[in-house]
């Protein structure tokens, strides 16, 4: 699929922050940079593909999941318009994917040869030093949501794997009152749980006050009571 011209809200994505429309299609079309449509429930890589693209979330929602040889699934991260991914696999030529990234909605993501435009000698005007810029930050904060993942599933008891998830969204979202990108399986995928385990601690913590939800809008109701 032929790449698409500027689109007003490249100007949204983080990995094009600073630059100006005639750069960002500078960028595009120097190193053919492909736009791919992928259907919800389609893979986009698979673990064990060789990995040649950093990729841009520009429509949709990406998965990044690890799964086992029983085929139980889980979502180490979710990744949305405007995410950065499969840059961990980019180090050398040949890398291989160790886990598989999966399409949770129809997604298109644009395809970035990253290796190219770091090999590319020829090029050193400012708009690719702040293209650089702007990839070496978005690799830090995508390794600091991986600590922050670590983080919850490092939690002794499911209870407080769900109290660390929700107060790390709460943070993100500058509001105790907040709504999470993942239904109930997603989200027993996500903090490695049983769902039917999930669904009644969630209804317990409710019952006992710490939290309010309608499917998956949540309320934190015990830094409220904290504060007081």
């Amino acid at each position: 699929m032929a790449i698409k011209m500027y689109s007003p809200n490249y100007a949204d994505i983080p990995l094009f922050h600073g630059l100006a429309r005639e750069e960002i299609n500078e960028v595009l079309q120097k190193f053919h940079c492909l736009i791919k449509h992928f259907p919800k429930s389609d893979y986009i890589y698979l673990a064990g593909d060789c990995v040649e693209n950093l990729c841009v979330v520009l429509e949709g929602t990406v998965q990044m999941i690890k799964e086992d040889i029983w085929g139980e699934k889980s979502i180490i991260a979710n990744l949305g318009s405007g995410s950065v991914f499969a840059e961990n696999f980019l180090g050398k030529l040949g890398d291989r994917s160790v886990v598989s990234y999966f399409a949770a909605s129809d997604s298109e993501v644009l395809m970035l040869p990253l290796g190219k435009m770091l090999c590319d000698v020829s090029s050193h005007s400012e708009a690719n030093r702040r293209l650089m810029c702007n990839i070496v930050s978005i690799l830090a904060d995508n390794n600091t949501r991986l600590i922050e993942k670590t983080e919850i599933l490092c939690k002794k008891t499911l209870r407080s794997k769900i109290l660390a998830y929700l107060e790390q969204e709460a943070k993100y979202n500058n509001s105790t009152r907040f709504t999470i990108p993942f239904n109930r399986t997603d989200l027993a995928n996500y903090l490695d749980a049983d769902r039917s385990a999930l669904t009644r601690e969630l209804a317990r913590m409710r019952e006992e006050g710490l939290i309010n939800f309608e499917k998956n809008t949540f309320e934190l109701l015990e830094v409220q009571h904290k504060e007081k």
